[in-house]
């Protein structure tokens, strides 16, 4: 259960780590693609923790946005 108190304890880096070590086994080689506002400091940080990588930032829906990609190929363990 996510209680309020506990948010902010890395319980997203988790999940996001879990989702893309199942999509790495299940899509080999693929890359997962993310696009965020890059004001939006909090998705910015967890992308990072990721481990995305810029591709590319652009204007859209009057903000800057961010597009990165993760590569299951680039992991390094």
């Amino acid at each position: 259960m996510f209680l309020p108190e506990a948010w902010g304890r890395g319980y997203a880096t988790e999940a996001c780590t879990a989702v893309l070590d199942w999509f790495a086994g299940a899509l080999p080689g693929e890359p997962v693609v993310l696009y965020t506002q890059s004001a939006n400091t909090s998705s910015m940080r967890l992308s990072a923790k990721l481990g995305f990588t810029e591709l590319e930032r652009f204007e859209a829906w009057g903000a800057e946005q961010w597009f990165g990609v993760w590569s299951p190929l680039t992991l390094s363990g």
